[in-house]
């Protein structure tokens, strides 16, 4: 398809930020939008050069002539699952935010869906589309580095908190799919699929501040762990490395460092300081957000040009909702988890 004809369904503040990249990328025709209220759905239309506004996905649907739609809103089975599914069953390809569903089986009931079809979905973990990711995973995969053999992640987000577990939901549930899908999208990017999973957890249910220890153990040998948690700012860092004692190191998925191999003195244990080289990545565009968000609706008009599924797929989500259960299973059995 030479322009991608395209519309969003759900105008609130998340879905607004990526409209507004949508008039930098120049394979796509934006159509339409479409929100409950109708002010949000004109506004945006407006702003981000949309042709028409609607209040009813369903009118919208049928009168535009569309190739693929963006359902973007809260984290609700109602919005991102139903939706999602409905508009694979009308023939659309498909963007939604993270979280997929609120459970696996909705998460998998959307890969099935988009196999059935054969409509390609795509899911709004931005992190591995962010430019100092992408050049870290170019990095590592070098014959220099090394196979991979250890990761580290550390991210803690200002919300949200959780003041009771209810017995019908994994421990944190509402963090695992607001917050902790972010890094764990990204983990696998990096590592490919988890073999075993065990967690502790140090969360206050007075204050509903969550705190998570995870180590993990992957299919391709390597070992890794996660800390995650609830903090004052939103905090990221990755560290990956390699069997010859290199090191990639990631901050806010802005800024990468790489660690050459040291230089020994010879003499006991004394060694040089690591040498290493940085790089500013900060691609953030004037009121986009972070970096990722205009990559990855780049990527998504580039897979629905040339017929692809996309990186950050419905399957990828559903495999990074699996890891996040067996998180929380881990925390709640005290127990490791095998995913293999």
């Amino acid at each position: 398809m030479s322009q991608i004809r395209i519309a969003f369904i759900g105008c609130g503040g998340m879905s607004s930020q990526l409209q507004r990249c949508i008039p930098m990328i120049p394979e796509f025709n934006f159509i339409a939008t479409c929100d409950l209220v109708e002010e949000r759905a004109q506004s945006n239309a407006r702003n981000f050069g949309a042709l028409r506004h609607y209040t009813n996905y369903d009118e919208m649907l049928r009168n535009e002539d569309l190739n693929a739609v963006a359902v973007v809103g809260r984290p609700e089975d109602k919005l991102h699952r139903d939706i999602g599914i409905e508009c694979l069953e009308r023939g659309y390809h498909i963007y939604i935010e993270k979280p997929p569903a609120t459970t696996i089986e909705g998460a998998k009931l959307l890969v099935d869906t988009s196999v059935r079809t054969g409509k390609t979905g795509m899911v709004g973990t931005m992190w591995r589309h962010a430019p100092a990711h992408k050049m870290a995973k170019n990095l590592i995969e070098k014959d220099d580095f090394g196979r991979v053999c250890q990761y580290h992640t550390r991210y803690v987000a200002p919300s949200p908190r959780i003041h009771s577990h209810s017995s019908d939901q994994p421990f944190a549930w509402p963090f695992m799919l607001d917050q902790a899908i972010h890094p764990t999208d990204c983990m696998r990017f990096f590592m490919g699929p988890v073999n075993d999973v065990f967690a502790f957890d140090g969360t206050d249910t007075n204050t509903g501040t969550v705190s998570i220890s995870v180590n993990l153990r992957y299919t391709n040998g390597a070992v890794g762990t996660m800390t995650l948690g609830i903090g004052a700012i939103l905090e990221a860092m990755v560290y990956i490395k390699g069997l010859n004692n290199q090191a990639i190191q990631v901050f806010d998925t802005r800024k990468l460092r790489r660690y050459r191999v040291p230089t020994w003195s010879g003499q006991g244990g004394g060694y040089a300081d690591t040498p290493t080289e940085e790089w500013d990545l900060n691609t953030a565009f004037h009121s986009i957000g972070r970096p990722g968000y205009v990559e990855e609706m780049q990527h998504w008009a580039k897979s629905l040009q040339q017929g692809n599924q996309p990186e950050a797929s419905l399957e990828d989500a559903y495999h990074n909702m699996k890891v996040l259960k067996a998180i929380s299973d881990s925390i709640s059995t005290k127990t490791m988890i095998s995913l293999c």
